[in-house]
């Protein structure tokens, strides 16, 4: 059926260009649409019988019917179906080609818009699924299957969700993203969260060797025009201001965690142009879900009677000789203090709790833990 909508916007179109008389007629025989305005509406009887019968062209000219005036009338087909007539008026030996060119117009515009419609459609029904994934709970799973089977996307697979923030335009991100060679179009589905983050569930090489050692070069390399954009044409890349990844699933059922797993990091670690991999924070991911109440049971005794500005030194050194796996110069560059300053801190800390995390594991847990404790108490 054609719209009355898109029948109006062709006539305008048509009208910049030719002088003669236009008109649309839907599937009733109705004109939806003309350049003259006072037979909108009008019955046309010569439409209705090409649109019901089997003839394609008819010539009106000698016909002494109502609503009807001489003239060229062409069926307006899409997808094999009869959807309406174009009628141009005039002299048919004269407006027969010009009748076909308008045709053959309207029927590549009605084609289009309905390819447009369909992407909208496949569009509206990506982003519910991805939205399904990341917040359905277990007893709707079947229609996310149903979904998924729709839009054709197996499951099965490996894939690791990789959410994405930026302070510019997502959907400007989400086309540069789905335009890469590395992007998989029947494989990876994406879409622009409800906070402009963008979130990509991207398939991994199921063939590779060892996946969990290969997965880290992989997802860089397909992050790679975002995270070093060419430096003569900068502008050109979308700006990314956090690069998160999270853990690789192969059932619909823990995309919702894996995706938990990218927010908990975009929460708690800075990504600094680089991407940051769930695998590499795991241990402080679980650390985090011990219940507050446990730490407290543990650390109170630490804290009681000490002033806040020394557990708050005790919190920044702890954390940053953690994040930078002990490596001193690294920890004093991201606290922006010698590193003699550091070492110094670093030996009041292990006194204050008579621990050493960089000889004993055991300790550096502790530590990690009485991190968290003071993160959760005293720094909020």
């Amino acid at each position: 059926m054609i719209s009355r909508e898109l029948a109006e916007r062709f006539i305008e179109r048509v009208s910049r260009h030719t002088d003669y008389n236009v008109n649309i007629m839907d599937e009733d025989g109705i004109i939806i649409a003309s350049r003259e305005q006072a037979r909108v509406g009008q019955y046309h009887e010569i439409a209705h019988q090409i649109v019901r019968g089997t003839e394609d062209v008819m010539d009106t000219t000698g016909l002494h019917i109502p609503g009807v005036l001489p003239g060229i009338n062409m069926v307006i087909a899409a997808d094999g179906r009869r959807e309406g007539v174009v009628g141009v008026t005039g002299n048919p030996d004269e407006i027969r080609p010009i009748a076909m060119m308008v045709k053959m117009a309207l029927e590549t515009m009605l084609k289009y818009e309905r390819q447009q419609e369909q992407l909208r459609l496949r569009t509206n029904k990506k982003e519910h699924f991805v939205y399904l994934l990341t917040h359905a709970d277990r007893s709707t799973f079947d229609s996310v299957r149903a979904l998924a089977a729709e839009l054709g996307y197996p499951e099965h697979i490996p894939r690791i969700p990789i959410l994405l923030r930026t302070d510019g335009d997502a959907a400007a991100l989400l086309t540069f993203l789905r335009s890469q060679p590395l992007h998989q179009s029947r494989l990876d589905f994406s879409a622009q969260l409800e906070d402009g983050h963008v979130i990509i569930f991207k398939t991994l090489p199921s063939h590779a060797e060892n996946l969990l050692t290969e997965y880290k070069a992989y997802i860089n390399e397909y992050l790679s025009p975002l995270l070093t954009p060419p430096e003569n044409e900068p502008t050109k890349y979308p700006r990314v201001t956090g690069f998160y990844a999270g853990s690789i699933q192969t059932s619909f059922e823990n995309y919702r965690f894996a995706y938990r797993h990218c927010r908990w990091l975009a929460k708690n670690v800075s990504s600094a142009g680089k991407v940051i991999c769930f695998y590499d924070w795991a241990g402080a991911y679980l650390l985090a879900q011990v219940p507050g109440q446990e730490l407290q049971n543990v650390f109170r005794i630490y804290v009681e009677g000490v002033k806040k500005e020394k557990l708050l030194q005790y919190y920044q050194t702890g954390k940053a000789l953690l994040d930078a796996n002990f490596r001193f110069q690294e920890a004093a560059e991201a606290l922006y203090i010698h590193k003699n300053t550091l070492v110094y801190r670093y030996r009041a800390l292990k006194d204050f709790l008579e621990i050493d995390p960089i000889a004993k594991a055991a300790d550096r847990d502790f530590l990690q833990m009485f991190c968290e404790y003071l993160r959760e108490t005293v720094i909020r």
